[in-house]
């Protein structure tokens, strides 16, 4: 493969002392606990994540060249059991799974989830907080018209690729039955692990390791020895006029229905729906 891009093709890795590729990949999707989860991981000893976390590799940065991709791990040692790329944008995107999966097919893939509203309004917040307006127009939008300007958009379809503020990728984000059946496609129920954002907010009880500790340790056979909470950002207050509420609730049902399925969870009744 030329060194010139990281094509849709995939990425060999070769940037690791003993030429290993990563092996775990968190696909999110944003604002689901994607960083905590790579702390957690990290603080273990036995998984490597870079610094920045996100890679956005496989054809998401044209101008990620195979090398500095490589690059990115090239810390990782023997004593790292994983070596992990966290990029949340993997899990919307349609070609990503099956590149992976070109690239490294015995590699585990870990989804987190929250509710779909929720998500996507934080998603919201999140940007119009750290981001200069000017990235995109819907980011200058009050919450209300940035919702109808989503749903309108994808209802005129297709999307503009990577316009990564845009109100209608956001809400792709957050169609989870369809982003996760492409990974069920690609990969055996025994590499993918799907953590839901709510399980993580419940109180830890000494006696009782949480479902995340749980879940991480079964699929990857690492303790988590600690919590960690980070990358947070205090949600502007965000008033929803009904109707559009109801409206992203319609669109997001039949995806909840489907997540759930797949992971044999009954994600409705947990969120409401």
């Amino acid at each position: 493969m030329s060194d010139q891009s990281t094509t849709r093709a995939g990425l060999p890795t070769r940037g690791t002392y003993d030429g290993r590729r990563v092996n775990l990949f968190g696909v999110g999707p944003p604002r689901t606990a994607t960083t905590s989860l790579a702390m957690m991981l990290a603080a273990t000893g036995k998984v490597f994540v870079p610094d920045g976390k996100e890679v956005n590799g496989f054809g998401i940065t044209p101008e990620l060249t195979q090398t500095l991709y490589d690059l990115r791990f090239a810390e990782a040692r023997e004593k790292h059991r994983y070596i992990a790329d966290f990029s949340p944008v993997y899990l919307s995107d349609a070609e990503v799974p099956s590149r992976i999966k070109s690239y490294n097919p015995d590699a585990r893939i870990i989804a987190t989830l929250r509710e779909p509203v929720a998500r996507m309004l934080s998603q919201y917040a999140h940007m119009r907080q750290t981001k200069d307006p000017s990235l995109d127009i819907d980011l200058r939008l009050d919450v209300n018209a940035y919702i109808r300007k989503g749903l309108s958009d994808l209802q005129a379809g297709p999307l503009e690729p990577y316009r990564w503020y845009s109100a209608a990728l956001n809400m792709t984000h957050s169609f989870y039955g369809r982003n996760l059946e492409r990974y069920f496609a690609c990969f055996s129920r025994k590499r993918i692990l799907v953590l839901v954002y709510e399980d993580l907010l419940q109180p830890r009880r000494l006696w009782r390791r949480d479902r995340w500790e749980r879940g991480l340790r079964s699929f990857l056979g690492v303790a988590i020895g600690r919590r960690v909470w980070e990358n947070q950002v205090a949600d502007e207050p965000l008033t929803v006029e009904p109707e559009l509420n109801a409206e992203l609730r319609a669109l997001f049902a039949p995806e909840v229905k489907a997540a759930g399925k797949l992971i044999g969870r009954d994600l409705s009744a947990l969120w409401g729906y």
